[in-house]
This record gives C-alpha cells, sequence and structure tokens, in this order.
C-alpha cells in the first residue's frame, strides 16, 4: 500500500474554463492503497519545531518551515504538506467501519469547501461517523488541504511568498487542537529509553536558531559557494552568541564539531544553507 509523491502538478497558466485562477491542479489520491512513506525533510523538521509555536513570531521568513518551503519549489512543497495532511487523514480515519471510509473520503476531497462559518453542513455529514472531537480534528485536517489547493493556485500569480505562507498557515491549522489521534504507535520500553536523548535535542533548539538566522543574515546574495564557507562566516556569530547568554547546549567546547555536522546534516540547519547555483550556458556566443 502506497501514495506516491508528486501527486500535485500545476501545469502553466492557461484560459481552460476549468482552471483555478488559471493553473491546472491535478490531484493523485488513493487511499486504499496508502501506506505511511519515510519521512520528508519537511516531516523532520516539523519533529523539532512545531508551527503553532512559530506562527506567532514577527517574521515568518525567520523561521526553518518557512525557509525550508521557501527553498523548493511550489510543487514539492505542496507535495510535501499533502503528505503530512494525508498521513494525518489516515490515521484519524483507521479505526472507522468500512462502510464509512468511502464516505468520508469523499467528504475529505469534495471541493469547494463549506464557508469557514457556516460548518453545520460539514459537521452533519460528520456526525455519523464521528464523534465531537474527532470532528473537530477532521476540521482541521480539511482546512490544511484545502490550503494546499489555495497556494497552488494563487503562487503564480502572487508570488512565491504567498504561496508558501498559505502552505504555513495549513501546518499551522494542521498542528492546531487535539493531537492524541496522531500517535503513530504505542512507545516501545527502548523507545521510552531513547526520550532522554531527544530531550538533550530540544535543548539545541536556540543555538539551532540562532545557526539559522546567522545564516540568513550573513548568506551572500546568490548564496554560498560551499558549505564550508557558511560554517566559517557563521561559527564566531554563534560561539559569541552563546557566551553571551550563557548557552549551556551544545557544550561550547565541541560547538566547533556540532555546527560542522548540523550544516551538513541536521534538518533545521541545513535548510538554511542555500548553495549558489552554477552559471548556466545560455549566454551568446
Amino acid at each position: 500500500m502506497h501514495i506516491h509523491r508528486k501527486k500535485i502538478n500545476c501545469a502553466q497558466p492557461t484560459s481552460a474554463p476549468n482552471m483555478i485562477n488559471h493553473i491546472t491542479i491535478k490531484y493523485f489520491l488513493d487511499f486504499d492503497s496508502w501506506t505511511a512513506s519515510p519521512k520528508s525533510q519537511l516531516e523532520l523538521i516539523l519533529d523539532e519545531v512545531h508551527p503553532t509555536e512559530e506562527f506567532t513570531l514577527p517574521s515568518l521568513k525567520d523561521t526553518p518551515i518557512y525557509r525550508y518551503l521557501i527553498s523548493i519549489d511550489i510543487e514539492n512543497a505542496a507535495n510535501e504538506v499533502l503528505d503530512i495532511v494525508v498521513k494525518r487523514y489516515m490515521m484519524l480515519r483507521r479505526k472507522i467501519p468500512d462502510k464509512y471510509k468511502i464516505k468520508l473520503d469523499k467528504i475529505f476531497e469534495e471541493r469547494p469547501e463549506p464557508h469557514p462559518n457556516n460548518k453545520t453542513e460539514l459537521n452533519n455529514k460528520l456526525k455519523l461517523i464521528f464523534g465531537k472531537e474527532k470532528s473537530a480534528a477532521f476540521h482541521h485536517i480539511k482546512n490544511a488541504y484545502s490550503s494546499i489547493i489555495h497556494a497552488t493556485a494563487l503562487h503564480l500569480t502572487f508570488g512565491a511568498d504567498l504561496g508558501v505562507r498559505i502552505l504555513y498557515r495549513g501546518l499551522y491549522e494542521l498542528y492546531t487542537g487535539d493531537q492524541r489521534f496522531f500517535k503513530e504507535k504505542i512507545k516501545t520500553r527502548s523507545e521510552v529509553a531513547k526520550e532522554g536523548g531527544l530531550a538533550r535535542k530540544d535543548r539545541y533548539l536556540q543555538t539551532k536558531q540562532e545557526a539559522c538566522k546567522q545564516l540568513n543574515k550573513l548568506r551572500p546574495p546568490k548564496g554560498w559557494t560551499k558549505e564550508l564557507d557558511a560554517y566559517k562566516a557563521i561559527l564566531p556569530k554563534v560561539k559569541k552568541y552563546m557566551k553571551d547568554n550563557d548557552t549551556r547546549y551544545p557544550a561550547q567546547n565541541t560547538i566547533e564539531k556540532t555546527l560542522r555536522r548540523w550544516i551538513k546534516n541536521d534538518p533545521i540547519v541545513s535548510a538554511a544553507v542555500r548553495i549558489a547555483q552554477p552559471p548556466t550556458n545560455n549566454s551568446p556566443g
């Protein structure tokens, strides 16, 4: 059972009558043959940075989630968000009787959605399937799905920034409210024993955010030539930040090695490293 990536395709603007804002949007969803795919880069970032905590920041452009989404094209960004939305939908759907699954799938996919100020129509459809709490969770999933439709429809007209902001708003919606229905599995003893290591990761978040801030601030206009240049540029700033704020995590005597590893492999910090694109050979003569 598998849902393939690249379920969304956005064609170039046309004048065909069945377009949303003159953009062709095709969705390929197969709920009956679905299985969870490996976590995307976006999902790894979301594991460490919660969108509901970041959404109130003065500038979304300073957040790891925004920086990652804006660094890839709108189709890839929309597909990664859709993967997470569908995964949560399937987790909510998994324990209902089969006779209700077909009905729920139709409700999930149908467009246009009920007006945000009038949820009666949708609630009437859901009340035979879900109780109050799960219906509320479904509303969040449905709204997140709708955000993908709007983001892909509007980005070519109004720019990538708006498309990413709409996708971000969808993620915020997805992570709002009761999250208890989206536990992937019951923890084993070995996983519980590892929780101490996961907690240590959270301690690093402030330093990671400072590294991302400096990567964004010091980045050359066309991007970094290579990862090592980015590392050398931000290292003194990050070390100063840690000293000024008496930061304990990571240990100051290990920051050189830790920062180098983050720039290469950490889902938050590496997403902020934009490498310059090589020039194209399309100049005359």
